[in-house]
């Protein structure tokens, strides 16, 4: 599994990051932190910019689809991801 740790502007909208047609064809997921704690994604620690943020699962052979359409999006700022 991959998690994209992704940084945000202000004017950001979570039904804009990714097209549903993105997220049904990968099964990706899409997390705030607490959201990504209840699931087991525990120990990222906070941003010290204090930048908006989400997380996003996928599986490793969906990596590239999600990193080009992050990105393409205005909203991001910066992505990190970790392969887990």
């Amino acid at each position: 599994m991959h998690l994209f740790e992704v940084f945000l502007t202000n004017a950001w909208d979570r039904d804009a990051l990714l097209s549903p047609e993105i997220l049904e064809s990968s099964g990706a997921q899409i997390f705030d932190a607490k959201e990504a704690e209840l699931v087991g994604f525990e120990g990222i620690p906070d941003d010290p910019s204090g930048r908006p943020r989400v997380f996003i699962a996928c599986s490793p052979s969906d990596e590239g689809l999600i990193a080009s359409r992050l990105e393409a999006n205005a909203s991001v700022e910066a992505f990190r991801l970790h392969r887990l």
